[in-house]
């Protein structure tokens, strides 16, 4: 080892808590994280069969026909890339396919993301660093407001991003290849999960570029370990590349994650970027202001107190990538900032590190890292006073109208079960509207690939082809039934859409489909389902409508748009 990296070495040694403290004094914190993230478990499993929103929806239809032997993009058309399809397929084949298995999957992989950020943050905080971060972490990720208990993609991409970057605090210590190379393969895995996990793929090639530069004190062994990462991940994408092109799907795979989702982003300019965010900020701290508080307290003292430049370099650029990885598009959904959890976990280790330091210099050792616990549990215990209802009695159905409102997804599963009794397993299904969790509870096939209509109703080139596409897939494949969500958030209609594609439906489905069932949402609490008879002189009470239609004969039945 170079007489620079032993300097680099001591002095990261001298600024954070040794791992090597005795046991009565790392007992409390590892237990007290034990007992929060069994907790948030607990909480999660209870929750776990809380209905299926829209995104839950797409990700387990999707997963189901890779199940089939069906590959992505085939029948089910989306700007994502395909990897959280993929991890939702694991879910069902191990846990079965129900909301309760695809929840039991997340709460297994949060544990294991809590898991991995504790020994990132003891490598660059200390033990007691690493059990904070992990804690407040575990909270942070249960929180309904930014949807933690929904399996989002977000979820999905933080665990081979940790990974990743924990391969990488000891790549950067070692230069070994394979630790690079891995890192980069992780962090490839972390963008098929989500795209704005690019920015936390240049994050882990800046922080190898950084980190071997600092260690050897040259540029070319610091590129050529950045280039590995880079490698790697260019691998993954390679690979995805290769399996798409030999299923035939590759060509609509470019279009609706390059060429249509180039258009997506592009719809809300910078200078309309604020009130989003502002709104999301507020929606997400509502009930745990505290703990991100305590957060940005840390992520300040990082650079105020006395800190390894490694520590500082990592924990701020993960903060700054994470950010990046929130903003693209500018719609700042309250799940995106799911991807900002680790680092606000590390920024509250650092926190709590500092009070315990500043504390030492008074009283015991002891007394000074039960204070600075105190401090953190203080913040914990006023999430739970504020969240007492949800987490302790909340039921599925009341979590679920809380955060989604008049959304269909409470009656979705009637909807679907009616259906599923009344059609084959090869009979399709269409549905108007962006629902796709019918597809994956009546586990029918979809007569379209456009399983959401909200790119239909964008301002953006390829709209009136796409209503055209839909309309075509429709006609030819005429279902036995037919499904319309008459919801204004199914659709997410403005003022500037071409509503070509509803006056049609409103045609094709008077002309060859009649109604068997509705569903009727009049209240965030309340609703009714009703079938055939049923329908007879009801009055709807509401505008958020799910209309269940069966065709009038199996002759094919055409409308022009």
């Amino acid at each position: 080892m170079s007489a620079r990296r032993k300097r680099t070495h001591k002095r990261a040694a001298a600024q954070v808590s040794s791992p090597a403290s005795p046991w009565w004094l790392r007992a409390p914190a590892l237990a007290v994280t034990l007992v929060i993230c069994a907790g948030t478990a607990a909480v999660r499993l209870r929750l776990a069969g809380v209905p299926l929103e829209r995104d839950e929806g797409e990700y387990a239809y999707a997963g189901q026909l890779i199940l089939q032997g069906i590959p992505t993009y085939h029948l089910a058309y989306n700007m994502k890339f395909p990897g959280t399809y993929y991890a939702y397929s694991l879910f069902l084949a191990v846990f079965g396919q129900t909301p309760s298995g695809i929840h039991t999957g997340l709460l297994l992989m949060n544990l294991a993301t809590a898991v991995v950020l504790f020994f990132v943050g003891r490598r660059l905080l200390g033990e007691f660093g690493g059990a904070i971060a992990a804690s407040t972490f575990a909270v942070m990720s249960l929180d309904r407001w930014i949807l933690g208990v929904f399996a989002h993609a977000t979820h999905f991409v933080l665990l081979p991003t940790l990974l990743a970057l924990l391969l990488l605090l000891r790549a950067v210590d070692t230069r070994r290849a394979a630790g690079f190379v891995g890192a980069g393969v992780l962090l490839g895995i972390a963008v098929l999960m989500k795209q704005q996990a690019i920015f936390l793929l240049l994050f882990g090639m800046a922080f190898a570029l950084a980190g071997v530069r600092a260690n050897e004190g040259k540029w070319a062994p610091a590129l050529k370990h950045t280039a590995l990462v880079a490698a790697g991940a260019v691998v993954v994408f390679a690979v995805l590349c290769g399996v798409l092109a030999q299923q035939g799907v590759l060509q609509r795979f470019w279009f609706w994650t390059f060429q249509y989702a180039s258009a997506y982003v592009a719809e809300v300019p910078l200078r309309d970027a604020w009130s989003p965010l502002v709104f999301a900020w507020n929606v997400i701290t509502q009930a745990n202001l505290p703990i991100w508080s305590f957060g940005a307290f840390g992520a300040a003292i990082l650079w105020l107190g006395r800190w390894s430049a490694q520590a500082r370099l990592f924990v701020t650029g993960l903060l700054l990538a994470s950010f990046l990885a929130v903003c693209p598009g500018f719609y700042f959904r309250e799940h995106y900032f799911i991807l900002l959890l680790p680092a606000a976990g590390l920024c509250a280790g650092v926190g709590a590190v500092w009070i315990e330091r500043l504390l030492a210099r008074r009283v015991s050792a002891p007394l000074a890292r039960a204070g600075a616990l105190l401090v953190v549990l203080a913040a914990i215990a006023a999430y739970v006073a504020n969240e007492g209802t949800y987490l302790f009695s909340m039921d599925t159905r009341e979590l679920s109208r809380s955060r989604y409102g008049g959304n269909p997804f409470v009656e979705a599963p009637e909807i679907a079960r009616h259906i599923q009794q009344q059609t084959g397993p090869d009979d399709p299904v269409a549905v108007l509207g962006s629902e796709p969790e019918i597809y994956f509870y009546a586990q029918r096939k979809s007569a379209t690939g456009y399983i959401y209509t909200y790119a239909l109703m964008e301002p953006q080139p390829y709209a009136a082809r796409m209503q055209a596409e839909m309309i075509q897939e429709i006609t030819a494949m005429h279902p036995k039934y037919l499904v319309f969500a008459a919801v204004a958030t199914s659709w997410q209609t403005r003022r500037t859409s071409d509503t070509t594609i509803l006056r049609w439906a409103d045609r094709y489905t008077d002309t060859c489909y009649e109604v068997v069932g509705l569903a009727d949402i009049y209240s965030p609490a309340q609703s009714a389902v009703l079938w055939y008879a049923e329908l007879t002189g009801y009055q709807p009470r509401s505008k958020n409508l799910i209309y269940t239609f069966v065709r009038k004969s199996d002759a094919p039945c055409a409308v022009a748009p």
